[in-house]
């Protein structure tokens, strides 16, 4: 069912871009949306992918490249240490060189990620098939995300990050518009793909109203929060739209990823509130905004 889901989204998607967006729109808010006058963040955000705007920032969306844009923003001391890039999935050779510990991922996209808390927990055998299976699938991403088929793909490993004794490590989503991080969703206990989400303000107050299903956690203030804002405000400078994630062990903090297009522009967690909340901070702030050419 889901393949054939997916196959059905690719092909109107490359029939009509619009259509697509309106379909998914629809069926996650129960009404059509409004392209032309945009109000809420997701409306917003629709448009701004529809406009090509994700498509000259895909070096961004790029788990490589990104690298070197965060390093010109001052902040190269938040990189996860970069083991080895290939251009092919890895040998047994180069399997074998690894520590016992590691983060293997494919450069584009998501949910494509080998996380190796021990290396004799993990075959060879399935590390290779997995990365075959990604690097060589040609399907392609539909409209809402197609800037990931601008990106030469690779297979990179970075450092392991945190506590090999932990299940999960929680991850900080700063949502920022017109180049300034407006909130931050947690995202823990993430397990096999699945995880809890909680918004919270940049000042760490509970936003339980952003959440859909109206779930409210009590999440225990990350000690480089402060820091974590300032990196976030920096990195999305002259980004119109994007989504920061970064890690805080405590002791340190990590870079993640940038995203372009969060959950496909749809925001299926997020509540109306929170997208109609958000949707008039962009319009509050968008006269002040100076947006920058070159990334």
């Amino acid at each position: 069912m889901k393949e054939l889901k997916d196959r059905l989204n690719h092909l109107i998607s490359k029939i009509s871009p619009r259509l697509f967006f309106v379909i998914a729109y629809l069926h996650n808010r129960h009404r059509l949306p409004h392209f032309s006058h945009p109000k809420d963040l997701s409306e917003i955000w629709i448009k701004y992918v529809l406009e090509g705007n994700a498509l000259k920032l895909y070096k961004l969306a790029d788990k490589f490249l990104v690298r070197e844009f965060v390093r010109e923003r001052g902040h190269s001391d938040i990189l996860p240490n970069l083991l080895g890039v290939w251009d092919k999935p890895i040998t047994k050779t180069e399997f074998d060189k690894l520590p016992d510990s590691f983060a293997l991922k494919m450069n584009y996209g998501a949910g494509m990620n080998i996380i190796c808390q021990h290396k004799d927990t993990l075959s060879y055998q399935t590390v290779s098939s997995l990365l075959h299976k990604w690097f060589y699938n040609r399907k392609g991403y539909p409209c809402s995300e197609n800037h990931y088929n601008l990106i030469t793909r690779k297979v990179i490993c970075e450092e392991y990050i945190g506590d090999s004794n932990q299940t999960s490590l929680t991850d900080y989503k700063f949502i920022c518009i017109n180049g300034e991080p407006f909130c931050v969703l947690v995202c823990f206990d993430r397990i096999d793909g699945e995880a809890n989400y909680m918004p919270l303000t940049l000042d760490w107050k509970p936003l339980p109203n952003y959440n859909k299903n109206g779930c409210s956690y009590t999440i225990a203030r990350p000690k480089n929060l402060d820091r974590m804002v300032r990196i976030a405000s920096d990195l999305a400078k002259g980004i119109e739209l994007v989504r920061i994630d970064l890690y805080d062990t405590g002791e340190h903090i990590y870079f993640g990823e940038m995203t372009l297009t969060p959950a496909g522009c749809i925001f299926h967690t997020w509540s109306q509130e929170s997208l109609d909340e958000m949707g008039d901070y962009y319009w509050k702030t968008k006269a002040t905004f100076v947006p920058q050419a070159n990334f």
